[in-house]
């Protein structure tokens, strides 16, 4: 029985364990860009340790998503504030 890379299975710990943190208040946007933000990070940190290429793809996809929404998220918080 093989074991799980020891990378990938602590990539996907700290994925579980920020995926967690979101921010429940739907008012909270600037907490919510900032939990975008780190699930960018630990997507990125995942695309680099999965085994497969087609895994690595989407999860680096899925990082440059989240970072796009954390920053639409912010511009819409400067609009709305002005």
């Amino acid at each position: 029985m093989s074991s799980l890379d020891p990378a990938l299975k602590d990539a996907l710990r700290r994925l579980r364990a920020v995926r967690s943190t979101r921010p429940e208040d739907p008012s909270a946007v600037m907490e919510l860009a900032e939990w975008r933000d780190a699930m960018a990070a630990v997507l990125e940190e995942l695309a680099r340790v999965l085994p497969i290429e087609e895994d690595r793809i989407r999860a680096s996809h899925e990082a440059n998503c989240a970072r796009t929404q954390a920053a639409q998220i912010r511009a819409k918080a400067a609009m709305d504030n002005n």
